[in-house]
C-alpha cells in the first residue's frame, strides 16, 4: 500500500491546462457576428519531477507522467463583440515506471460567454464568465492517473488587450474559479485533519496571466506568462496519497506561434509551448500542443464592409479581420 501512495504527486497542472487550453477564453480576440471559429487541438504534458509542497523530488516508481488529449473547440460570434465558447478534451494518462495502470476518456465540457464591455482605438476591456461539468462517472481519486478532478466550476474572468504600432498586442487576464464538492468511492480521508465523510471540500482557484508579441490576422508570435494560485494551504504529505483538495500551485511561462495559410482557404496552424518554472504539490511540467483552426460565415446576406472571420484589432474598422488587401 505504501508503494501506491508513493505515486500519489497529482497531475493536477496537466489537467488545469486542458480546461482552460482553448486560448480564446483568454485573450482579447472576438469572431465576427455570424461566424463560427472551430478547430481541434492535440496536447502532450508530462513531468518526472514534481514537488512535494516545497519539496523537489523525483519518484522512479512513477518514471515520467504523459498526459495526452485532443480537444475539439468551437467560438461563435452572437455579435462583434459578444462570442459563446466552448471545449471538451478526450483525456489519456500513462506512467512510464511501475504497476499502475493510466486511464482514458472524456474530461469536462466548458462554456463560457465572453463580452466587450468597452473599448477605444488601442484597449478593450472585457469581462467572461462560464463554467464546467463532468461529462461521465470518471474516477477522480485516482490521482496522478485520474484524467480529471469531477468537480463543477463557476468562473469569472477579466480581460484586458492593448494594442501597440506594428501589429504588438498586450494581453493581460485574471480568472477567479470557484469549485464544487468532490464525492470519492471513500468515506475517510486526510487534508489538515481526519474528515470521515466521502465529499471532499475543493478549495477555490485563482490564475492570472498575460502575453506580449505580435498579433495579426495572418500571424501571431506572443510569449505567456501564467501562474495559479489554490486557496487553502493543505500539502502533500510526506510519501502519502494526495488529495483532490490540496494546494496546487505553478508559474510557468511559455509561447504561442500561429499562422493562417492562404493556400489551405486560411487554415491556421497554432502551436503552443510551456515550461514550468516552479510549484506547490505539481509537476515541473513541459507542454507543448498543436491545433488546426478554420472558420465559417453562416451570414445570409454577406457584405465586403461587414468584417468576417476574428476581429483582429479593436476600435480599427478597416482592421477587423475581413480579407483586405492587407490580409491576402
Amino acid at each position: 500500500m505504501k508503494t501506491f501512495y508513493r505515486f500519489g504527486l497529482v497531475a493536477t497542472l496537466s489537467l488545469a491546462s486542458l480546461v482552460t487550453k482553448a486560448q480564446t477564453m483568454t485573450d482579447g480576440i472576438f469572431m465576427a457576428k455570424g461566424n463560427l471559429c472551430g478547430g481541434v487541438t492535440y496536447t502532450n504534458d508530462s513531468w518526472s519531477k514534481y514537488w512535494e509542497g516545497t519539496l523537489y523530488r523525483e519518484n522512479k516508481n512513477i518514471g515520467t507522467l504523459t498526459t495526452e488529449s485532443v480537444m475539439l473547440m468551437g467560438n461563435y460570434g452572437i455579435s462583434d463583440r459578444f462570442n459563446i465558447l466552448a471545449s471538451l478534451p478526450y483525456v489519456t494518462t500513462k506512467a512510464s515506471d511501475g504497476v499502475l495502470h493510466g486511464m482514458s476518456g472524456l474530461q469536462d465540457l466548458t462554456m463560457s460567454v465572453k463580452y466587450r464591455v468597452a473599448q477605444t482605438k488601442s484597449l478593450s476591456i472585457i469581462g467572461s464568465v462560464g463554467g464546467s461539468i463532468p461529462t461521465n462517472n470518471y474516477v477522480a481519486d485516482f490521482l496522478p492517473l485520474a484524467i480529471g478532478m469531477q468537480s463543477k466550476t463557476l468562473f469569472g474572468r477579466g480581460i484586458l488587450y492593448y494594442t501597440l504600432p506594428s501589429d504588438l498586442a498586450l494581453t493581460l487576464h485574471g480568472t477567479y474559479t470557484a469549485r464544487s464538492n468532490v464525492k470519492v468511492d471513500r468515506t475517510m480521508y486526510y487534508s489538515d485533519k481526519g474528515y470521515f465523510t466521502n465529499e471532499m471540500t475543493m478549495p477555490d482557484v485563482v490564475n492570472f496571466g498575460g502575453k506580449f508579441g505580435h498579433y495579426s490576422y495572418r500571424w501571431q508570435l506572443e510569449g505567456t506568462y501564467d501562474q495559479q494560485i489554490t486557496q487553502g494551504s493543505v500539502d502533500i504529505r510526506r510519501n502519502d496519497m494526495p488529495g483532490l483538495c490540496d494546494k496546487f500551485d505553478f508559474t510557468k511561462v511559455g509561447f504561442i506561434a500561429a499562422y493562417r495559410v492562404p493556400q489551405l482557404k486560411d487554415l491556421q496552424i497554432i502551436v503552443t509551448g510551456s515550461k514550468v518554472l516552479s510549484g506547490r504539490n505539481v509537476g515541473e511540467s513541459t507542454n507543448f500542443s498543436i491545433s488546426l483552426t478554420k472558420y465559417i460565415d453562416f451570414r445570409k446576406n454577406r457584405g465586403s464592409e461587414i468584417p468576417t472571420g476574428p476581429i483582429c484589432r479593436p476600435g480599427d474598422k478597416n482592421h477587423t479581420g475581413s480579407m483586405t488587401e492587407e490580409h491576402k
